[in-house]
């Protein structure tokens, strides 16, 4: 009972978002476009340039990752430890 009142309630939720979603007046494209153009060289943001040598490679990442799952433990097994000391 408690899933289907979850889905109604969902479901009103979404035709109520799509409902004021369509309300939106739509201007044009153009004019949209000039706008935050215009707000986007108002804003003074860094400027963030990604190069493609940035991060590590797939076989470093697989070789850490391989390297975590050798020396990982679970935390029972810590617990465990702890206990016996």
């Amino acid at each position: 009972m408690t899933v289907q009142k979850f889905l109604a309630a969902a479901a009103v939720f979404v035709a109520a978002g799509s409902a004021f979603a369509a309300d939106a007046t739509v201007a044009a494209p153009a004019a949209a476009s000039a706008a935050s153009a215009v707000l986007a060289a108002n804003l003074n943001l860094p400027v963030v340039s990604i190069t493609k040598n940035a991060g590590a490679t797939r076989a470093e990442v697989r070789a850490e990752a391989v390297q975590f799952v050798k020396n990982h433990k679970t935390a029972l097994a810590v617990q465990l430890e702890q206990y016996k000391n």
